[in-house]
């Protein structure tokens, strides 16, 4: 049997960038019941900025009690690793879901759970109170279908605030802005360094609707103009069965509001709610499937399904993944669980659930260049070593991509000296997809990688765009 501090550890859901998520059961608890734990990868034990981030989330989750929104239980320390303590969740996320549902999800299933979804969102930021007695405005900057799952009873839980502003008592981190989310379900205005406020959420509801109903990603254009004509092609791809034509209109007006270019032109997550629950009616019976009859027919088998992952089988390196870097040096000790801080500890009542925290392992690899591309930066930047060849450029990259420019790899959105003239940027995304993006490098441009109507391409300075080639991943180099 391995254990993790008082845990005994059932199976391994994954590993991720910053750590492992298991499946765990208390050895003293008479219900046995199952928890999610999120366990901290050594390297980052030291990283004030993630353990920041987790402690941060922790406080947050503790405070918030809705049956919609995760919640902590607990933030310990097991064998020197940060641990968070999570209810488990036994369900799917809807990204898993729309590989089964390439054509979208059943209409009455999709608008059910945006509806529920934006409740979450309308209660993080307008009714979740703090220990001081404050509104904590909880904005979650990072809506989309893998962070928002359906259990096995029809229950909808969004997930991963990793990454979530709000104001509350005890918060460590610093609120970032800039390109911290995942495209394409990131509002324009989050590019553009604007300060965050509810309407992001909304705006990532809507293109996880459009993308429920359909099954494609929609792809939208940061230039105004383009953006609203890019919407109206593919907003024709939203089709409900048993659902009037008028019903039908007024469904696309509701994802052409919530994915309005500006933010003064969205709804509210609570007006999203009313005009969903009214949508959904607007379909007819015998198309109307409800939450709990989906998750038994579909979520269980799938849920059931699941390739499964034992302790020792981490360990061995005999999943199918090829093991899990650092279980071993986790599992099988027992110490006893203490506060990570003191000074701000939490309540022992509250839960959580997503093991899809750390979903993403090719994003470690990412997460562990930032650090080399940082240092090397910094080192090359000393302008009496620079040649007047050199020019500062901006380059501004989704999270879910890494850019190489000659010799600079840049492993998220940030500055980059480059010599002048033609200059070629390789992307790859963290799905193995790359493109080439040819510009000309000079003083102050900044590069944005966009989407227009499904094609990757850059603009500069956001003028035109100008579309992109793709490449096989053999093309792209690897970072040093």
């Amino acid at each position: 049997m391995r254990t993790l501090g008082p845990y005994e550890i059932l199976e391994i859901l994954g590993e991720g960038s910053f750590g492992t998520v298991c499946v765990g059961r208390a050895q003293n608890d008479p219900s046995r019941r199952k928890v999610a734990l999120k366990v901290l990868k050594p390297a980052y034990t030291n990283n004030k900025k993630i353990l920041n981030r987790t402690r941060d989330e922790a406080r947050l989750l503790s405070q918030i009690n809705h049956p919609n929104i995760v919640r902590v239980e607990a933030l310990a320390w097991f064998n020197t690793r940060t641990t968070m303590v999570m209810e488990y969740v036994e369900g799917v996320s809807l990204d898993q879901l729309l590989i089964r549902f390439k054509d979208g999800l059943p209409g009455a299933v999709a608008l059910e759970v945006t509806r529920l979804t934006c409740l979450a969102l309308h209660v993080a930021f307008a009714e979740a109170i703090g220990e001081n007695g404050a509104p904590m405005r909880v904005i979650h900057r990072d809506i989309k279908p893998s962070n928002v799952l359906l259990s096995v009873h029809g229950e909808v839980k969004v997930v991963d605030f990793g990454i979530a502003k709000g104001d509350f008592e005890g918060r460590e981190a610093e609120t970032e802005s800039v390109v911290m989310g995942s495209r394409p379900y990131m509002a324009p205005e989050r590019l553009d360094g604007m300060s965050d406020s509810p309407a992001v959420d909304v705006y990532s509801a809507g293109m996880s609707l459009y993308e429920l109903l359909t099954g494609r990603t929609m792809g939208l254009s940061i230039n105004p103009v383009n953006h609203d004509q890019a919407m109206t092609r593919q907003l024709l791809y939203v089709q409900v069965p048993g659902m009037s034509q008028g019903a039908l209109d007024d469904l696309r007006n509701l994802i052409r509001r919530m994915c309005a270019y500006s933010r003064d032109y969205r709804p509210t997550a609570f007006e999203c709610v009313k005009d969903l629950e009214a949508l959904s009616y607007a379909i007819e019976p015998r198309y109307r499937i409800g939450l709990e009859e989906f998750a038994r027919t579909t979520v269980v088998p799938i849920y059931e399904s699941r390739p499964r992952t034992s302790p020792d089988e981490a360990i061995t390196g005999d999943d199918d993944e090829g093991g899990f870097e650092d279980i071993s040096e986790t599992l099988g000790h027992r110490t006893s669980p203490k506060p990570l801080e003191s000074r701000s500890p939490l309540p022992t009542t509250m839960r959580l659930g997503s093991p899809l925290w750390f979903v993403g392992g090719l994003v470690g690899a990412v997460a562990l260049l930032g650090a080399l591309a940082l240092v090397k930066f910094t080192l090359t930047d000393d302008p009496a070593t620079r040649g007047p060849a050199h020019v500062r450029v901006t380059v501004w990259i989704p999270s879910n991509a890494t850019a190489f420019l000659d010799d600079v790899v840049l492993p998220a959105a940030g500055p980059a000296r480059l010599e002048s003239g033609p200059t070629q940027m390789k992307v790859q995304y963290t799905s193995g997809r790359a493109v080439m993006c040819d510009f000309d490098a000079a003083e102050g441009v900044q590069v944005r990688l966009v989407q227009d109507s499904g094609r990757d391409g850059i603009t500069l300075n956001d003028g035109p765009f100008r579309p992109c080639g793709e490449l096989t991943t053999a093309a792209v180099p690897t970072a040093p």
